[in-house]
C-alpha cells in the first residue's frame, strides 16, 4: 500500500536541527534504494515536504518516520493512497 507523507517544522529549524539534515538525506536515501520511499518532493522555499511510500500499514509507516533524525521536530500527516487503474 501506498502512502503520502506531509511534514513540515514544528518551530523555526535551530541550527542544532539544520545540523541532522545530512543524516536525514542519508537515512532517506538509504530508503530509496530499499524501494520503501518512492518519492519525495520539496517545496521551493523548503517549508514542506511531500513524500510517497510503500508500507503495509499506517504503524509500518509511522515506525519508518520515526527513524528519521529530525522526527521530533517535524509534524506529519499520513494519508493512504487509493490503488490507481491498472
Amino acid at each position: 500500500m501506498k502512502f503520502l507523507v506531509e511534514s513540515s517544522f514544528k518551530q523555526v529549524p535551530t541550527p542544532e536541527m539544520l545540523a541532522l539534515i545530512p543524516a536525514e538525506s542519508a537515512h532517506g536515501e538509504m530508503l530509496d534504494r530499499q524501494g520503501v520511499r518512492l518519492a519525495l518532493y520539496l517545496a521551493a522555499d523548503q517549508s514542506r515536504a511531500w513524500q510517497i511510500y510503500q508500507a503495509d500499514s499506517l504503524a509500518a509507516v509511522e515506525q519508518i518516520l520515526a527513524s528519521f533524525p529530525l522526527h521530533p521536530y517535524l509534524q506529519m500527516s499520513i494519508t493512504p493512497l487509493a490503488d490507481g487503474p491498472s
